[in-house]
């Protein structure tokens, strides 16, 4: 298992950079989006956060911006926009990640185009992105977000036709409405590549810390180590780090054990670390 954080893309990237690593993540999931994180910013801000990053020995994953569209029916906009990817794409390789976030359509009105018309064009331009991404040196992951952006079986459409892996996010699939954790494991754990993990009430997408909401979360993280040992974003929208400390913790102590978790803790911290109480 390898733990990352989050970056709030409305703060100074360099800053938050080193309090995930004084905080001994392992990654960092860059959301590249306006204002202080868009790829134009990061592009001027290479060398710094590739020392910030190395200073701590932190590896990168990228996350596009949410609110990009990959199937909208206006020809002309989704072009525009697949340029925007581009460049997005561009900044991501040029900091070395290999793995790279972008969200199932989520922000257009069902009113809009059908959802056949939806999972086609998804299709479609995830072809295009996917291959200018591979030559970039990036693998592509689709994540779910809600039931009305794709469903199991949209999802399955999309894999058929498209060799790409999933970033599963957990509290997405929690929310009620769609088809649930399990389900999304029992169709796709061969296809998940990357995880996000954040609690929620069931009805929005809260990002809460973990155990702050109603998901069960050791129930979660024994099914997902039955299947998967990599990458996973603790996405907790939080402004006190304390939350995000107490998530990873958790996080730890369901995984390994507490034993190993504070073994690990007095080798990291030989000064004294007192961990979140769980």
């Amino acid at each position: 298992m390898i733990i990352g954080a989050m970056n709030n893309p409305h703060k100074e990237i360099i800053e938050q950079i080193h309090s995930f690593g004084e905080m001994n993540f392992d990654y960092l999931e860059l959301t590249l989006e306006y204002p202080h994180a868009s790829s134009w910013v990061v592009q001027k801000q290479k060398k710094r956060i590739l020392d910030a990053l190395s200073s701590y020995n932190l590896g990168l994953v990228a996350h596009f911006p949410w609110y990009f569209s990959i199937s909208h029916p206006y020809e002309g906009i989704q072009k525009a926009t697949n340029k925007e990817f581009e460049e997005v794409i561009k900044a991501a390789a040029s900091l070395g990640a290999k793995k790279a976030v972008l969200h199932a359509e989520a922000s257009l009105s069902p009113s809009l185009q059908s959802n056949v018309n939806m999972v086609a064009n998804t299709i479609k331009n995830l072809k295009s992105l996917k291959k200018y991404a591979e030559a970039e040196g990036v693998n592509l992951l689709i994540e779910n977000t809600s039931n009305r952006a794709c469903t199991i079986k949209e999802f399955k459409k999309i894999f058929s036709e498209v060799d790409i892996k999933m970033a599963l996010d957990i509290g997405h699939a929690s929310l009620r409405g769609g088809a649930g954790f399990e389900e999304y494991v029992r169709e796709f754990s061969k296809k998940v590549a990357h995880v996000h993990l954040h609690d929620n009430f069931g009805f929005n997408d809260d990002h809460l810390p973990l155990g702050a909401g109603k998901m069960d979360v050791e129930a979660v993280v024994a099914k997902l180590k039955a299947f998967y040992d990599s990458t996973i974003t603790l996405e907790v929208h939080s402004p006190d780090p304390h939350y995000l400390k107490y998530s990873r913790d958790m996080l730890e102590i369901l995984w390994y054990g507490k034993k190993k978790f504070e073994d690990n803790k007095d080798y990291l911290y030989p000064d004294g670390y007192k961990p979140a109480k769980y």
